[in-house]
């Protein structure tokens, strides 16, 4: 029996198709919402129903809590699915969707108001017993104040904002001039993305990677930890590569977090999914909490391959009242193998990763033996402008971490787009990059790697282009030549046309 009728995902995107596939395979019928932006969108022809919300602006349609409940209303829906970003830890949201009648998939609204930023989450971890970073204890009230604080801590230091997500208003610091220069930008930052300018500082862990834990609970106060996710490849505090389980912890370092982030969920009576972000120093073996994640994460698929399990029915039955269906001890003896996710952004990499809007001229996804990809995109999908440049992921298996890094060369090989700009062949490099194969990197990897990517990828541009110049030279000469007889003509090779016009069209450059 289905938990429930019908499912409004409040979402876009490769997200919101992904969570519709759970709904309908689990019985259910799936209702999309759309802005102006995305009215032909793929998520809004694979729903059951749809309902328009607003103009493009997110804050006309995927952030204004009164459309959604308003589509929700109208569709008779029985519970409402956040997705992750826009509304998804919002506990007003939450809450004007159980005013409504409806089931939130997610924690509650009163759970949401126990950790309503990064720093309440830092007490909660203070008290679980989660490691923590020196740093302030609140919101730091001045610049003055701030100087004191990284004297005291020492240099480098992290300045965040205290709400949101996304990497905004993050900045490293390593000296108290540069402390004075980012203060107040990044108090600018924090207001515009998240209404409140509040920022704290935290020791800047040593050679970090950024690791995080996925809990999940029930409402009855049952735990497990579906053990970690590396997630240090990044750019700008944005992620775009991660991989289960992370290729440096032991063991017993791993089981180590497993007891404290339980705790922290006890305190709170947390429920469904969370994730416990933090930086872990491959130096001093330490982890320090950064925050928890309130909400289904983007790279979830990650572990799902290596439990077996699927993550979005979990929480569904969860959010419904079902109990955790297995123990730790049961979860992990379900573990196999190695995961790998790749964010296939509409993002030019050789532009400072800025994002590329357009049609979708071309579009060919990669199949085969542990591959898969969860998209929200096809051929003639336009990508706008307004909202993450996030467009699909392709996440890929193998019973070694090693096999995983050899499936995902070969898949983003077969992967192929047109129209617009991604990073698929800057993870190409990555993939063939021996410091990664070998699992040597922290979060300023990509930093680090700027000047050998741009390199590879400018000669990657350089070769495509001279090789349609090449095609097109060849063109123009034949239309000069002697005419051919129809009785001189040579059978023509379907396979060997279609290639070359797909080299030599700019509609089609991948």
């Amino acid at each position: 029996m289905p938990p429930f009728g019908k499912v409004l995902v409040a979402n876009r995107g490769e997200i919101a198709v992904r969570v519709m596939k759970a709904i309908k395979e689990m019985g259910m019928k799936a209702v999309a919402v759309y802005s102006e932006a995305d009215k032909y969108a793929l998520h809004v022809k694979y729903a059951d129903e749809a309902y328009y919300i607003g103009k493009a602006p997110a804050l006309d349609s995927y952030l204004n809590i009164d459309h959604i409940i308003d589509a929700a209303e109208k569709a008779h829906a029985d519970a409402v699915h956040p997705g992750y970003g826009f509304l998804s830890e919002n506990a007003d949201f939450a809450a004007a969707v159980e005013k409504a009648g409806m089931t939130f998939i997610g924690p509650s609204s009163d759970v949401m108001n126990k950790i309503k930023d990064k720093l309440d989450g830092k007490r909660v971890a203070k008290m679980a017993g989660v490691p923590i970073a020196p740093g302030s204890d609140g919101p730091v009230s001045s610049l003055d104040e701030a100087l004191k604080i990284a004297e005291k801590i020492g240099y480098p230091i992290m300045v965040k904002a205290a709400s949101g997500g996304g990497g905004v208003g993050i900045t490293r610091v390593d000296n108290p001039d540069q402390l004075v220069e980012v203060w107040e930008r990044n108090k600018r930052l924090a207001h515009q993305a998240f209404g409140k300018a509040d920022l704290y500082i935290e020791k800047y862990a040593v050679n970090p990677r950024h690791i995080e834990f996925q809990l999940i609970g029930d409402k009855y106060g049952d735990y497990v930890v579906a053990w970690e996710r590396e997630c240090t490849i990044q750019r700008r505090n944005q992620k775009l590569i991660e991989e289960a389980p992370s290729p440096v912890l032991k063991m017993e370092e791993r089981e180590k977090m497993f007891e404290p982030i339980m705790k922290f969920g006890q305190i709170i009576h947390y429920f469904t999914m969370g994730t416990f972000e933090t930086a872990f120093s491959d130096v001093t073996r330490e982890f320090y909490f950064l925050e928890l994640n309130k909400r289904l994460q983007v790279e979830h698929p990650t572990t799902e391959l290596i439990f077996r399990i699927d993550l979005v029915k979990l929480q569904i039955f969860l959010a419904a009242g079902e109990h955790l269906p297995f123990t730790q001890e049961e979860l992990n003896k379900r573990v196999r193998g190695a995961a790998i996710e790749y964010r296939i952004n509409a993002e030019d990499p050789l532009n400072n990763f800025t994002g590329s809007s357009g049609y979708i001229t071309y579009y060919k996804e990669p199949t085969g033996p542990g591959v898969r990809v969860d998209s929200g995109v096809e051929a003639g999908s336009w990508v706008p402008p307004f909202y993450d440049s996030l467009i699909s992921k392709l996440i890929v298996y193998g019973e070694s971490r090693a096999y995983a890094i050899q499936a995902g060369i070969r898949a983003l090989n077969d992967y192929k787009i047109g129209g617009v700009k991604t990073t698929i062949e800057l993870y190409k490099w990555i993939m063939r990059d021996p410091d990664f194969q070998e699992g040597r990197f922290s979060t300023s990897y990509i930093a680090q790697k700027t000047e050998q990517f741009t390199k590879y990828l400018r000669q990657q541009e350089e070769l495509r282009a001279a090789l349609a110049l090449e095609i097109q030279s060849r063109g123009l000469n034949r239309q000069g030549s002697t005419p051919v007889t129809t009785s001189q003509r040579q059978p023509k090779s379907a396979w060997k046309t279609y290639g070359l016009v797909s080299q030599a069209s700019s509609r089609v450059m991948w």
